[in-house]
């Protein structure tokens, strides 16, 4: 059980299309057709592995564009069905997962679920 709860998610999981050429890969998703499940509990923070270097928001500049992007730590109750693939709905933003969840064990009763989640803007 998650001893802070900050925030609600959903779960997004959209399917994997075919590209112009027939390849499906991670990139080849369609967000618009993702399958919505939740509410679930969480709790949502900074992502502690940037965060003291530039507040978890990272800037860079790319052939004259730029891209900004966000990270975050989710902390979510044991048991909730999220995959490396999936996105997650915050208040009405959508973050793309970063690598597999990570479950702690429940010592205790405060087991919980740990991933990283970015949003790229640009």
């Amino acid at each position: 059980m998650l001893p802070i709860i900050t925030d609600q998610v959903y779960v997004l999981r959209p399917p994997i299309v075919k590209d112009l050429y027939g390849n499906e890969s991670r990139s080849t998703k369609d967000w618009s057709a993702a399958v919505r499940t939740g509410p679930f509990d969480a709790c949502v923070q900074p992502d502690s592995a940037t965060l003291g270097a530039s507040l978890a928001t990272k800037e860079e500049r790319r052939g004259g564009r730029e891209q900004r992007s966000q990270s975050i730590q989710v902390f979510l109750n044991p048991g909730v069905d999220v995959l490396a693939t999936d996105g997650l709905e915050i208040n009405g933003v959508v973050w793309q997962i970063n690598g597999d969840p990570f479950t702690l064990p429940d010592v205790g009763g405060i087991g919980h679920m740990i991933l990283k989640a970015d949003r790229i803007e640009g």
